[in-house]
């Protein structure tokens, strides 16, 4: 499975797009009150007018739209062709930096199945918007950092932030340099991180070994919300965590996607007490109607996220579970 849907809201602001086709006046809103969409036309077949150029589609942005009072920046298709590229979109954001001083959110790689699966959303260097933006508090990012032809790719590298509040890798295969960078890296205000482990064929892989500087809960002191997601080892990582002196600080935890099953929900229920928490987002997992009544039983004030129950496949005599978010 890949995103069906385009975002329709961004760092808490509804999502107006800047128009995929030449000559559309631009919406009528105030520019900080919305988060700006910015991509080009993926369809071949329905390109007539439509920008084909992204270089001049965001030239055409910075004189059409007041970004001296844009908030959030959604980057979508950068390329005619349905293969994404955030290079581009990088060096105009690094370029045009001083035209955006109120820029506080920015997210690389708003883009669905219609234009490109997930796993073809590649990103090179993203280190030039962290580094031009040092006002930055919430960056998201979709894609594999991965290079499908030539391997693995440093599209983060241990980084100095002190603004940014909101981090999110969304990925089909997120390799495990890109985790243990980030925890290399000094975000003293970091309170949301959320990581999509995704597919090894994909560029994942990731083990409890490349986040146990993340569970050990000396890293980013104030982080209350934390998702480790579609993950296909979700039962090991929910066992990591049982006993990880991280929980204790957590208001919000997310594993949703992923392959949870009966073992890791058992595992977190007899490790450390969990009913300090808001919420637990288990949506897609792999648990029986027993286990799940038993962690409605167990968290009562808690926010149980329990849908999209699946059942584990087998076949040759051999169990197959499969994370929501691959290919």
């Amino acid at each position: 499975m890949s995103f069906e849907e385009y975002l329709t809201e961004f760092a808490g602001l509804p999502v107006v797009e800047f128009p995929v086709r030449q000559g559309v006046p631009v919406p009528e809103v105030e520019p900080g009150e919305v988060a700006w969409r910015l991509r080009i036309e993926a369809d071949w077949g329905r390109n007539q007018g439509y920008y084909k150029d992204f270089k001049e589609r965001f030239a055409d942005f910075l004189e059409q739209v007041d970004v001296s009072r844009v908030r959030a920046l959604i980057i979508g298709m950068t390329a005619y062709e349905d293969q994404f590229d955030s290079e581009t979109a990088v060096q105009l954001l690094a370029e045009h930096a001083a035209a955006f001083p109120k820029l506080r959110a920015i997210f690389i790689g708003d883009v669905v199945r219609e234009d490109s699966d997930v796993a073809y959303i590649e990103h090179t260097d993203l280190m030039p918007v962290l580094e031009s933006y040092p006002l930055l508090e919430g960056f998201h990012v979709r894609g594999s950092g991965y290079d499908l032809h030539g391997g693995r790719s440093a599209a983060v590298r241990p980084f100095k932030h002190e603004a940014l509040r909101v981090l999110v890798f969304e990925s089909g295969g997120l390799s495990a340099e890109i985790i243990r960078a980030i925890g290399e890296s000094e975000i003293p205000e970091l309170e949301h991180l959320e990581l999509y482990f995704g597919d090894e064929n994909y560029g994942g892989g990731a083990g409890i070994e490349d986040i146990e500087w993340l569970l050990s809960g000396e890293k980013f002191p104030k982080l209350r919300h934390l998702g480790l997601c579609d993950a296909p080892n979700q039962d090991e990582i929910a066992a990591a965590l049982a006993h990880a002196p991280i929980m204790a600080r957590l208001d919000e935890l997310d594993l949703s996607l992923g392959t949870l099953g009966d073992e890791g929900a058992a595992a977190l229920l007899a490790g450390q007490p969990l009913t300090h928490l808001k919420s637990l987002d288990l949506y897609h997992h792999y648990l029986s109607d027993e286990m799940m009544q038993r962690l409605r039983e167990a968290l009562p004030g808690v926010e149980l996220d329990l849908a999209a129950q699946r059942e584990t496949e087998v076949w040759n005599d051999e169990s197959h579970r499969y994370i929501a978010i691959s290919e």
